[in-house]
């Protein structure tokens, strides 16, 4: 039976190129049989007021449908992202909440938190996972901890991450909370060496990754 990749972050070696994966940070947040879910965490994005309109399901005054996020995330091969000029938002304070594409895959916007009580789901010890709007607007709202709004994802077949794992593509390490709601900019840097460490572990058949440090 292979192991669940949930709670593990997948970081970048440092001989990928392709943009949307070159020093990028993801965590799993979905590991069965048929499908692998994970986001990044270190692609920001400008919030707006349509994307946080679009959580509370408001509406724009000037218009009576619901407004929707300018910006959208293309199919693998194009791998580009549009977002309109940043708006200040009288709905919603943003704060210390950042807003991320998570991947290529469309999907709703999800949240990364560390609070239970918003949470439908947990991965890693202390990350949170919430999709459900009540749970998106209290956590928008509440100011008082840490928060990545995130839209996109992207998905593998088992076999396939599998094998992206094995030819070097990702290093596989636990995720942590300071590694998660790190600074996008540090995240990648402040990670990579450990993350490497724990792949060479692996790769000689030492017993665990915290032994990888012994190796420099």
């Amino acid at each position: 039976m292979r192991e669940s990749y949930i709670g593990q972050l997948l970081v970048a070696s440092s001989t990928v190129t392709d943009p949307m994966f070159a020093n990028g940070v993801c965590l799993i947040v979905h590991d069965d049989e048929t499908r692998v879910i994970g986001v990044m965490l270190n692609r920001p994005i400008e919030p707006n007021s349509e994307a946080l309109e679009t959580i509370l399901g408001e509406t724009n005054p000037k218009n009576p449908e619901p407004s929707q996020p300018r910006f959208s995330v293309e199919n693998k091969k194009s791998q580009k992202s549009e977002i309109a000029p940043p708006l200040s938002s009288p709905i919603l304070p943003m704060g210390s909440r950042s807003l991320h594409i998570g991947g290529p895959l469309s999907g709703p916007i999800v949240a990364l938190h560390q609070i239970r009580d918003y949470a439908e789901a947990e991965t890693g010890e202390g990350i949170y996972v919430a999709a459900q709007k009540h749970h998106l607007v209290d956590l928008i709202r509440d100011q008082d901890e840490p928060c990545r709004l995130i839209v996109g994802h992207l998905g593998w077949d088992p076999e396939e991450l599998d094998a992206e794992i094995s030819s070097g593509t990702w290093h596989v390490i636990p995720a942590s909370v300071d590694d998660v709601f790190s600074p996008a900019n540090d995240m990648w840097p402040s990670i990579i060496r450990r993350a490497t460490n724990s792949s060479l572990a692996k790769w000689i058949g030492l017993p665990d990754a915290n032994a990888a440090g012994e190796l420099n």
